[in-house]
């Protein structure tokens, strides 16, 4: 398989959005290789998975919302990688 046939983002997903104005302040990049992107998802999640572990233990709001915000980070991450799937 060469590079050309790589699956990539397609730079659509957004997280972190504000209702006034309605904006997205962060969106994935497009061309990311997908399983790169993937293996950065996962590192996320393994990210999230340790906070949310420390935030309930510790009684620690913090880590608990560092966690929400990396989900979200993840979830566009992986949001625009399936597109990316899709339009190949």
């Amino acid at each position: 398989m060469n590079n050309e046939s790589r699956p990539e983002t397609v730079g659509i997903a957004t997280f972190i959005s504000s209702q006034q104005p309605p904006i997205d302040l962060f969106q994935i990049a497009p061309g990311v290789p997908c399983d790169y992107a993937l293996e950065q998802a996962s590192t996320l999640l393994g990210c999230v998975h340790k906070l949310i572990m420390a935030g309930v233990m510790d009684e620690d709001d913090s880590s608990v919302w560092a966690a929400y915000y990396l989900s979200g980070f993840a979830k566009a991450i992986i949001d625009d990688v399936h597109m990316g799937l899709r339009r190949d």
